[in-house]
């Protein structure tokens, strides 16, 4: 379409006239437009925000708290501070500490409380920072830090600058999952160059990054996409070839490995250090390498994907340290328990990293291969090889078939559980002549390619994005298919011709579950063109909530109040208001790595038949908890909620696998991500509790409401 700079101008001006309306007529806060995008319409909208809602997102998602609930990280921090102290005034010298990214001041006020003579505490982003000096002025100790609103690599060291003299202790938590994605290694050297003395003390001292080879079929199809097969093992399509020679994607694959069943995954070697990295300043900091190591295959198998952690030493000595290895190469695991897993400390700020190999190797137990682990400023990939298989080239990996840019790992995961692709291919085989002409409303998936094979006359699937439609034309030119089209809309003389319209109900652009309702929408859109009697894949879809007791992830929402007997409810307050302006009280999680107890039946929400639909519907009501007497009273920190599609009849969950029962910990589908509601406040109920939700739906506009809360007398 041609552009026209006068329509784009009308509109400009259009867009400015109705932000200066709302803005004039608003007399309590102030509100402007910002664009979205509607994931049930795939159109961009003008949605009316608080004026400050960019700044507000930003504080909300600055995820500091379940960093400060990680109660191993604070004390071994707080204990690392007191022995550079202690050894500084032991030299008879003054403890001059620098915090570099402050955040709420707590390592600078465990630096204070440890006695040392001058705190400088570096905060690059603005609201954080103001809120850290607010902190330190509640927790009295404003006079021993002086906070300044910069990055480090922003200070200046003499008279006239922010810092009087260099500091010979640094206090910093500057790491990811990735130990060096958000810029340790540049921090650090600068530091060392311009802001600390020679023979400073660094908290912590040094790091070190571990990774196992390993062959996990489980975990390889979350990276490259399989032959899709029917439950005989037919073969119904063949994954082109460039997607199972693509290298795929160097990007991390962060996860709670300690989640993942033991026996999905088979160790190939030994716990191998890779990288050592010397924050002390002793040596020097390399800000790009590439290490090769020979090592001793420990099993027969594919070796198809590295796990990584790492461990930092809190103290020149080593006597302190921090892991964040999974449970089965945690030092403090206890290995004689039935859940060793929950023995160890839980975080979800630093988790454990997973790189997929660019080529799987079959391997035999007892022979010697090369690891070669490369690392530039931000980022590490690996490679593995033997003597007949080596590589020209060590670079990053790079997708060049387009499925690891267009697709998330889960849902290509999605794509790859045959489960429920085999229940789907069923109704298809049971369903399809020869004279069928079938429209598939969703074009991430490959039901309308299958479906083409599987006898229809005519398929056209709709899509829209170019990526997506390169990964169709991909799988059309390997399969040798001749009958099908891609639209981004259907013409009224194909609706009428219609006699089958299917959808596998995952978009790729869908996070909530309900944002799957796309289906029901297009559906709704093309009702008035479609001759009667067609047949309609899935038949309906039902929605589900339960009441739950999260085992950890609730930390990454619950407010401080006091941590390490510092007093942090100033943050909580600025999050809390931030989050209330920004988000949504509903997010997504994939609830597989974040183990839950089930604390209340789950009850059916709301159920669409997609043969009859209406353009608007509500609905409400409260459920009690448990039908039957809860002895001694259950505790509930959150709410679940799950789409349930129906497929001839048969119910095909996106939530838990098997029915939960109340007190039991419940098992979740590990290719879908679940809704999850986090209650500000944990609470015991009993079973005369109530808990009561809305919901509304309009399909014309594509828009969806829920909400859920406690029903209180």
């Amino acid at each position: 379409m041609r552009f026209d700079p006068f329509k784009y101008y009308r509109g400009y001006l259009l867009c400015n006239k109705l932000k200066r309306l709302i803005n004039f007529s608003s007399t309590i806060k102030m509100q402007v437009f910002t664009q979205k995008r509607n994931p049930i319409t795939g159109d961009t909208e003008w949605d009316v925000q608080h004026e400050d809602y960019d700044y507000h997102q930003e504080i909300a998602r600055s995820a500091f708290a379940d960093m400060l609930h990680d109660t191993e990280r604070n004390k071994k921090y707080y204990r690392a501070l007191q022995l550079a102290i202690e050894n500084i005034h032991n030299e008879g010298k003054k403890a001059n500490v620098l915090d570099i990214g402050t955040g709420t001041g707590l390592l600078s006020i465990m630096a204070a409380r440890c006695g040392a003579d001058t705190i400088t505490a570096c905060e690059a982003f603005k609201p954080m920072a103001e809120c850290c000096i607010k902190i330190l002025e509640r927790n009295g100790v404003a006079d021993k830090i002086t906070v300044i609103p910069k990055r480090s690599t922003e200070l200046i060291v003499g008279d006239d600058g922010d810092m009087k003299q260099k500091a010979n202790i640094l206090v910093t938590e500057v790491f990811d999952t990735e130990l060096i994605g958000e810029g340790a290694l540049s921090t650090f050297s600068h530091a060392h160059k311009y802001l600390l003395e020679e023979d400073c003390i660094v908290v912590p001292d040094s790091a070190v990054i571990y990774v196992q080879v390993i062959e996990c079929p489980t975990l390889q199809k979350w990276n490259k996409l399989n032959d899709l097969v029917d439950s005989d093992l037919k073969l119904i399509l063949r994954t082109p070839q460039k997607m199972k020679d693509c290298a795929g994607s160097a990007a991390v694959h962060d996860i709670q490995l300690s989640q993942l069943p033991r026996q999905a995954f088979k160790e190939l070697s030994e716990q191998i250090p890779v990288f050592y990295y010397d924050w002390s300043g002793r040596s020097s900091i390399d800000m790009k390498r590439t290490v090769k190591q020979q090592f001793t295959v420990t099993n027969t198998g594919k070796a198809q994907m590295i796990f990584m952690w790492w461990e930092l030493n809190m103290d020149p000595e080593g006597k302190i340290c921090l892991s964040c290895a999974p449970w089965w190469a945690h030092v403090d695991a206890d290995l004689s328990s039935e859940k060793p897993q929950d023995t160890i400390p839980w975080r979800d700020h630093w988790m454990q990293a997973v790189y997929y190999l660019p080529q799987e190797l079959l391997v035999e137990k007892d022979s010697e291969l090369s690891l070669i682990s490369c690392q530039d400023e931000y980022s590490l990939w690996f490679y593995v090889e033997n003597e007949r298989q080596k590589h020209k080239h060590y670079r990053r990996p790079i997708c060049d078939c387009g499925v690891h840019m267009a697709l998330s790992r889960t849902h290509v995961s999605y794509l790859n559980d045959g489960r429920r692709s085999k229940k789907f291919l069923e109704h298809l085989e049971n369903e399809l002549l020869k004279d069928s002409v079938v429209v598939d409303v969703n074009g991430s998936s490959l039901l309308g390619l299958a479906a083409s094979k599987l006898g229809a006359k005519m398929v056209y699937i709709l899509e829209d994005m170019n990526l997506n439609i390169g990964i169709l034309n991909d799988y059309i030119k390997e399969n040798d298919i001749e009958n099908v089209q891609i639209i981004s809309e259907p013409t009224d003389d194909i609706l009428a011709n219609v006699t089958n319209i299917i959808c596998d109900p995952n978009f790729s652009s869908a996070i909530l579950p309900w944002e799957n309702l796309k289906v029901a929408y297009r559906l709704y859109k093309f009702r008035n063109k479609l001759k009667d009697g067609i047949t309609v894949m899935p038949q309906s879809c039902e929605f589900w909530a339960m009441p739950v007791e999260f085992q950890d992830l609730h930390k990454i929402r619950i407010p401080l109040g006091i941590c390490e007997g510092i007093d942090m409810s100033i943050f909580d307050d600025l999050v809390e208001s931030s989050r209330t302006i920004s988000d949504s009280e509903i997010e997504a999680q994939p609830l597989w790595e974040y183990p839950c107890k089930c604390r209340g039946l789950p009850r059916k929400l709301f159920s669409i038949d997609l043969n009859d639909l209406k353009a608007t519907f509500a609905c409400d009501g409260d459920n009690p908890v448990a039908d039957t007497e809860i002895e001694g009273g259950n505790l509930v920190n959150g709410f679940t909620i799950w789409a349930v599609w129906v497929v001839d009849g048969k119910p095909i969950s996106s939530g838990p696998l098997e029915w939960p029962m109340v007190g039991d910990q419940v098992t979740w589908d590990t290719h879908t991500r679940q809704a999850v509601k986090i209650l500000k406040k944990s609470r015991i109920v009993g079973e005369s509790d109530k808990w009561s939700y809305q919901v509304a739906c309009d399909l014309e506009k594509g828009q969806f409401n829920l909400h859920l809360d406690w029903v209180d007398e």
